[in-house]
């Protein structure tokens, strides 16, 4: 195996080695809440740790208001390198980087994966939705069904912090951080062993 398929601080299986500082490697305790995201912003190609931009800081937020520090959760993305001005990651881009995610979890051996956005739910859900991905969302965090699972591991999805940091709404006009924060708090529920009650 050649060093850019093997390492993962250089690796160079795909284009996005080409614009990257540096790769963004997953942090955060293992046994825990696991948060997948799409890829590293302009602030985590910088300082090299995930989830430190505003949408990360976001997540920090809500989930430290339902009682789960920044110091007690693991991170890590689709993709470990940034995409040119943000892009989302292009299919053989995510292929690419597809060992390593799969990597991180089986080492973070997480009790509960919370999905951070429609792209990280499309790498560990075998759901399938159309365009309405918030009312899958509210589905899925309902407690009237099983989560679906990867690994072996449960997953919430819940929408991506940007609209949440943004104060952005839905159709019906209901702030996209409400349904944010029920995901949030039901992944936490998984991961304490509550039982969560059903969406209003």
């Amino acid at each position: 195996m050649s060093v850019g398929a093997s390492d993962p601080v250089r690796c160079t299986v795909c284009r996005l080695h080409r614009g990257r500082t540096q790769v963004v490697l997953p942090d955060g305790p293992a046994g825990g809440l696991l948060a997948i995201g799409e890829a590293p912003g302009q602030q985590e190609d910088a300082t090299g740790i995930g989830f430190v931009g505003r949408a990360g800081r976001t997540l920090d937020a809500v989930l430290e208001r339902l009682g789960v520090a920044r110091q007690a959760y693991a991170r890590t993305n689709v993709v470990r390198c940034r995409p040119p001005d943000n892009r989302k990651p292009r299919a053989d881009e995510v292929l690419a980087c597809r060992p390593w995610l799969e990597g991180a979890v089986r080492d973070l051996r997480p009790r509960v994966i919370l999905a951070v956005g429609q792209s990280a739910a499309a790498q560990v859900m075998s759901v399938q939705w159309g365009a309405g991905y918030l009312d899958l969302v509210e589905e899925v965090i309902s407690a009237s069904r099983p989560l679906p699972s990867y690994q072996g591991v449960p997953v919430v999805p819940m929408p991506h912090t940007s609209p949440l940091a943004w104060n952005r709404r839905r159709p019906d006009g209901t702030p996209i951080r409400e349904l944010g924060v029920a995901a949030a708090a039901r992944a936490v529920a998984e991961l304490i062993g509550d039982t969560p009650l059903p969406l209003r």
